[in-house]
């Protein structure tokens, strides 16, 4: 089954979630999660992405993301998943694919919708 375009989102915010390949833990260790949170925020300005909230699990991660642009969206997520991967990869001594997927989206369409957040 083909998978949705982005191009067609008609909101800024959008829900990102990615997950570990097998639904392995990518996120063992406190330094782990730490590592991956300081890499968000520190390539969040080069592609106009503003965090709204983070929520890192030890084999997945979500983030609530604003942003007008969804190309840069899509060239953040690449960025960050990449630079986390080879992070992992070094610090564990493996090889291969770190995340399952490319990661999934889903926009925020209304308040309703957004208000999934605060349970």
């Amino acid at each position: 089954m083909p998978r949705k375009p982005r191009n067609n989102i008609k909101t800024p915010f959008i829900h990102i979630m990615t997950q570990g390949i097998n639904k392995s833990y990518i996120f063992s260790e406190e330094q782990d999660i730490k590592y991956y949170i300081s890499t968000m925020y520190n390539i969040k300005e080069k592609y106009s992405i503003k965090i709204v909230a983070y929520c890192i699990m030890n084999n997945h991660a979500h983030i609530l993301i604003e942003t007008n642009d969804v190309d840069k969206l899509s060239k953040y997520m690449q960025c960050l998943n990449t630079k986390y991967a080879i992070y992992y990869n070094k610090k564990y001594n493996r090889i291969g694919y770190v995340f399952r997927d490319r990661y999934r989206s889903e926009e925020i369409l209304n308040e309703n919708h957004l208000n999934i957040f605060e349970k």
